[in-house]
């Protein structure tokens, strides 16, 4: 008995760690293309879930997929609407690896195939120069532990086929099935893998130590007990975040409940309409069911995903200022999504700090003001550390571009020097002073509020970016003429050597002002662009 349990407990974990292994070679094969692709095709629900269930076969996770759509709304390349398809889908894509055990590992003896291809994929990837080869071959090793983790659950299984007793646990009476549910549950939650509880489950009735109600009730649990892995996710996140993690938790306790329901119909229908398959294939009516119940909960939840959306804001409402959570460290697990995170949060830290520096060229104090330019100042020195956590944060096989970081900092380090000089009450008094100050103030305050507005809707500066570069420019081709002005009249007794002082003060404020801002409009155009914000449909 202890080879046969030394044989479980290590088939589970070999399966455990192919599962790792084999994501983690597909995601690194599909490289950033598969990124950029769920952010560019998840344009509404429908598109969403079809996104979810396809990046979920291609990367073989359910959790990764539903951790990287937290990961996009977090860094705000996605909306948290768009985001709850790929949630719904995900479900459905997790189900591949259902199929792919019950098809190949108990009617197709892979074990000495997979020993064969190990070697392969061994080759492939020591193959460092060769990213995709080396990405091939740690799939194709993850591929081969999957099934080798299989042979020795099967063996191991088999052992104790005449010793484990679960029939006091009938999953056609409500009080048993929901025990076995627990149990499916309780699995996931120790392994972090679904798909580990449902390879082993169809294992179990593979050896006649479940029976199929008894294992379609554990594959209830697997999938509610997922949930773990996204909740988790969103621990020390911002509020979007915390919203799409939890929306998978409630979406998929709400689906297991349906399922819990379904299950005795399902069976009733297959008996009618595939009859002797509970007996002759019971792993694929078990898979079947798997797909079925997850393929109807997108069908019924699709519908109402904009109630299901308010209803998640209402239970999770935003908290503290706009720039309370502007750079979301539960991103750091996946230094790309990181990344994006970064530069959507230095762009939103430029769009408060333009918007607080508009609000004090009006010339009138105000303690919401000063509060403002505050956060302003905090978040930019939260970025900073941001920054150097998402440079940490990478490793060889993220492939970081370093520019995004480089040009973010000196994003934020124009943030943190415009803030500062709107900050000084005494130069903002002495523009008050001049009629002509003012109306350039007034100017100016129009052209930083016409760009807050373009990037609140994340559009590039364009016109109004371009103004501003323009009265920079001209600002400071104009300062010899400017002084020189003011200097004759104050010879000519227009004004005293301290108001000459004042006014040169105000003018040298406000065109450092109208520098940084268009510095500013400098590095935001170099973060808005196409190649380094892939798909971005959200607001900065």
């Amino acid at each position: 008995m202890l080879t046969a349990l030394l044989q479980t407990l290590g088939g589970i974990g070999l399966f455990l760690f192919g599962m790792s292994v084999m994501t983690s070679g597909l995601k690194k094969l599909a490289g950033a293309r598969l990124r950029d692709w769920i952010a560019r095709s998840t344009r509404n629900p429908v598109t969403g879930a079809l996104t979810g269930a396809t990046a979920t076969a291609l990367v073989q996770s359910s959790s990764a997929t539903t951790v990287a759509a937290i990961g996009f709304v977090g860094a705000g390349l996605m909306t948290f609407g768009s985001s709850l398809g790929i949630i719904f889908g995900a479900n459905i894509g997790t189900t591949i690896t259902g199929w792919m055990v019950a098809l190949l590992g108990f009617k197709v003896q892979l074990e000495e195939a997979a020993l064969a291809l190990l070697f392969i994929a061994a080759f492939c990837y020591l193959m460092k120069q060769k990213k995709r080869i080396r990405g091939f071959g740690k799939a194709l090793a993850g591929f081969c532990l999957i099934f080798l983790g299989i042979g020795y659950l099967k063996a191991g299984l088999q052992d104790y086929q005449s010793v484990i007793d679960l029939s006091q646990w009938n999953a056609n009476s409500m009080g048993g099935r929901f025990v076995l549910l627990l149990i499916g549950i309780l699995l996931t939650l120790v392994t972090q893998s679904s798909s580990a509880t449902v390879a082993t489950a169809l294992t179990a009735l593979n050896a006649s130590i479940l029976d199929l109600p008894q294992t379609a009730a554990v594959i209830i649990g697997a999938d509610i007990g997922t949930t773990a892995t996204a909740a988790l996710a969103t621990l020390g996140g911002s509020t979007a975040s915390r919203r799409t993690g939890f929306a998978h938790v409630i979406y998929n306790v709400l689906t297991g409940i349906g399922a819990f329901f379904f299950l005795p119909l399902y069976l009733i229908l297959i008996a009618r309409l595939w009859p002797g398959a509970s007996e002759g294939t019971p792993e694929m009516v078990a898979v079947g069911f798997h797909s079925t119940f997850n393929i109807l909960g997108v069908v019924i939840a699709l519908p109402f995903t904009l109630p299901f959306g308010r209803l998640i804001k209402r239970l999770f409402p935003e908290k503290g200022t706009p720039l309370s959570v502007v750079f979301d460290s539960s991103l750091l697990k996946d230094p790309p999504v990181a990344l994006e995170g970064l530069k959507n949060g230095s762009l939103r830290t430029a769009k408060y700090g333009l918007q607080g520096v508009a609000s004090v060229l009006s010339l009138e104090k105000g303690l919401e003001q000063e509060r403002a330019l505050v956060a302003v100042l905090a978040a930019v020195d939260a970025g900073r550390q941001y920054a150097v956590d998402v440079g940490t944060a990478d490793d060889e096989e993220s492939g970081l571009e370093s520019e995004g970081i480089f040009e973010s900092l000196h994003l934020l380090d124009h943030v943190e020097r415009l803030v500062e000089r709107a900050s000084d009450t005494e130069l903002a008094a002495m523009v008050a002073t001049s009629k002509e100050l003012c109306r350039q103030a007034g100017e100016i305050q129009a052209e930083l509020l016409a760009l807050v507005e373009k990037l609140s809707i994340g559009e590039p500066p364009s016109e109004a970016g371009e103004a501003l570069k323009a009265r920079a420019k001209a600002m400071e081709e104009e300062r010899h003429d400017f002084r020189q002005k003011l200097m004759e009249e104050a010879r000519e007794g227009k004004m005293s050597g301290e108001g000459l002082d004042d006014l040169l003060d105000g003018r040298r404020w406000l065109r450092r002002i109208t520098y940084h801002a268009a510095r500013i409009v400098f590095y935001s155009e170099k973060l808005e662009t196409a190649e380094n914000r892939a798909g971005s449909n959200s607001k900065p």
